[in-house]
């Protein structure tokens, strides 16, 4: 990520006219705006943040018998209001069909990739804030900062996973009754 340094400890020896241009600069990964952050300035990032808006990573694994590999998404930004169920069901299913193969690993990784999705991704919010615009900074805004709510993608997408295991218990057990 090629993020502007971050605001230091004492800003001192900054002008309000340093500051001010400094958080007025669009957050960049790779010399483009980060995903989800376009036509936002730092400034307005943090206010958004305030409001409820997350920096988030996905989880998603895959197995081939012995081997599993767990790995995340790229970071991107979801404003305040703005949904993360849409972005957690793609790398939920698939870590449910190609995950679980490998043992022991694999079923770990995939219940662990099921819950952190379901969870909305991995929030990794303070940290990016930290990077960019210090740790004291990033502190106060996340000690003000709504909790953002979970859509009814991300709830559909938790009852969904909440449903296979009886899924399953309903096919055994319906096995059980057929005559034979």
């Amino acid at each position: 990520m090629n993020a502007p340094p971050p605001l230091p400890a004492t800003t001192d020896d900054w002008s309000e006219d340093d500051v001010s241009a400094y958080l007025n600069q669009p957050l960049l990964d790779k010399g483009r705006p980060m995903a989800g952050t376009e036509g936002m300035s730092i400034q307005q990032i943090e206010d958004d943040v305030l409001r409820g808006g997350r920096f988030r990573i996905f989880r998603y694994n895959f197995s081939v018998i012995v081997m599993s590999f767990q790995r995340g998404t790229e970071m991107r930004y979801f404003r305040a209001g703005q949904g993360t169920g849409a972005h957690a069901w793609p790398w939920t299913l698939l870590s449910m069909v190609v995950g679980w193969w490998g043992f022991p690993w694999g079923i770990l990784f995939t219940f662990q990739t099921i819950y952190t999705n379901c969870m909305g991704g991995k929030d990794v919010t303070p940290e990016l804030l930290g990077a960019i615009v210090g740790p004291q900074r990033a502190t106060g805004i996340m000690a003000q900062a709504h909790k953002p709510q979970a859509d009814m993608m991300l709830w559909l997408l938790r009852i969904f996973v909440l449903l296979i295991p009886l899924g399953i218990y309903a096919a055994i057990a319906g096995a059980e009754h057929t005559p034979r």
